[in-house]
């Protein structure tokens, strides 16, 4: 929600200052995910999340203050690429058909979403021109929002089978369904309707 709010903040006003209410938030996603990943192979179960947190809120604090540029580029980019490591663990220890074929798709997003990142950005002036704009930047925050839900979508999963839970998705499953179901908590609508614990 922060990140969401966020982005809707500097996109509608394209203040600096509202930039880095988008970019902090995609931050402490990272570092969420870096929890997720990691947390169960922590020896000292609480120094990993106290670190995370002031890790979260320092960064947070210098970005608004020094304005991070290239630094927070980069920054989010070694972040993503600490992720890769578990994430393919993950993939390759699955026998789930379904969470590999959610994995590839989380993994199609990102390249289609870089590809208009990057052509929107190369590109800006020359399709400015253009009788019809391509729109790369619109098309990147509509396949990073796919790819973020993938993302939590396969961690989710991936998480339970590590926890020994032997989630399961149903062989007609459609991750983009989501219906609430009378009986379960709001915490748990979404994927999760559609996952069998057994």
């Amino acid at each position: 929600m922060a990140l969401a709010i966020g982005n809707m903040l500097y996109h509608a006003t394209l203040q600096r200052v509202h930039q880095h209410s988008d970019e902090t938030p995609m931050v402490w996603e990272m570092l969420l995910y870096l929890y997720i990943l990691y947390s169960l192979d922590w020896h000292y179960k609480s120094t990993m999340p106290t670190f995370i947190f002031l890790y979260g809120a320092a960064f947070g604090v210098l970005h608004h203050l020094i304005g991070f540029n290239t630094g927070f580029k980069v920054h989010y980019m070694l972040l993503c690429l600490l992720c890769i490591p578990r994430m393919y663990k993950y993939y390759i220890h699955t026998n789930d058909v379904n969470a590999k074929r959610l994995a590839k798709l989380y993994l199609l997003t990102l390249l289609l979403g870089s590809i208009c990142w990057f052509a929107g950005r190369e590109f800006c002036k020359k399709f400015s021109s253009w009788d019809f704009n391509p729109q790369g930047h619109a098309f990147w925050h509509i396949f990073m929002g796919f790819n973020s839900y993938l993302a939590n979508t396969f961690l989710m999963f991936c998480r339970a089978q590590e926890l020994g839970w032997d989630p399961k998705f149903p062989a007609s499953w459609d991750f983009f369904l989501m219906r609430r179901s009378p009986n379960r908590r709001p915490s748990d609508i979404g994927l999760w309707e559609r996952i069998n614990f057994e």
